[in-house]
């Protein structure tokens, strides 16, 4: 009898899965001005906007951490910003050196630890032996190179507020055969490209949508031929180039309007920021799942 009560102690008369936020704060304060990153987290998880565009949270970082792989990212893409800036046409004939001092400029004192100098800055070295190949081998083909290509684009939408839409372009390359090759340099992992065809990853389409209609600094309007990530590693896969398969404009055109109809959607004073309203197609960081109480709500959902 005494196991039996004490089994009872566990067993509750009731059981109320706890529900998902759904955070529904009015149109006036709901963001007018997001990057084509942050369009990618709005459609994963539009809790995450909420958090940081109308409750303006961010994540604090660890006291004394070491430098993380965002970390390491940064740093790459500042030295190949600052390499491509500095020889936009022809190639130098020391370019891996010019490269490397670039890279130890962009490292930093995170050289001085020793995990960075052991780890970190031999994959660097793989990557512009890489990088410099790839370059020798790409500028005849180019009439033009334009690293960290900034640029805004404003949607007028009929009963919804002017929205801009924010874009910093790793790269564009304008080919000498005609069009665009929109190139995002990825340290980490890239999208699948089944995600960047159904449009859960939207940053390339989008990007290709804005320069088609001028809307980045220093780049003539244009159609985009390629869509490509630069995935840099460093390992023993160095580094490879996946070009997205499909039409880039037919993803532009389709990438712009679900922006359309997320902009729209959301100028409705009912409609709710939810966290990963599809979970098949979660987002890559959940930097926001302890606030949203996702532990709680989605071990919930799953029992019967």
């Amino acid at each position: 009898i005494w196991l039996g009560w004490q089994a009872e102690l566990d067993r509750p008369d009731q059981v109320r899965p706890a529900r998902p936020p759904a955070p529904c704060p009015t149109v006036a304060v709901r963001p007018q001005r997001l990057s084509v990153t942050e369009v990618e987290t709005w459609i994963r998880d539009p809790y995450a906007i909420y958090a940081r565009r109308v409750l303006g949270l961010d994540p604090l970082d660890p006291l004394d951490a070491d430098p993380n792989a965002a970390d390491r990212g940064n740093f790459i893409h500042e030295a190949l910003e600052k390499f491509v800036k500095a020889f936009p046409d022809a190639m130098p004939a020391d370019a891996e050196m010019r490269l490397l001092d670039l890279g130890r400029r962009a490292f930093g004192e995170a050289l001085d630890r020793p995990s960075v100098r052991a780890f970190w800055w031999p994959r660097f070295e793989r990557i512009v032996r890489w990088f410099v190949a790839m370059e020798i081998e790409r500028r005849p083909h180019l009439a033009a190179s334009i690293a960290e290509a900034t640029g805004e684009l404003v949607i007028a939408l009929p009963r919804c507020r002017p929205f801009t839409l924010r874009a910093k372009a790793d790269r564009i390359d304008r080919l000498s055969a005609g069009g665009l090759s929109i190139i995002d340099y990825k340290t980490g992992g890239i999208p699948s490209m089944p995600q960047v065809t159904a449009g859960y990853a939207p940053q390339l389409p989008l990007e290709a949508a804005m320069a088609e209609a001028g809307a980045f600094e220093g780049v003539d309007k244009a159609a985009t031929a390629e869509l490509a990530y630069w995935r840099l590693r460093g390992g023993r896969d160095i580094a490879a180039i996946a070009t997205v398969p499909a039409d880039p404009m037919t993803l532009a055109a389709a990438a712009l309007e679900r922006l359309h109809r997320l902009i729209a959607a959301y100028e409705e004073p009912g409609m709710p920021y939810l966290p990963v309203p599809d979970p098949d197609f979660l987002p890559a960081f959940g930097r926001y799942d302890h606030l949203s109480r996702r532990g709680e709500w989605s071990a919930g959902a799953l029992k019967p």
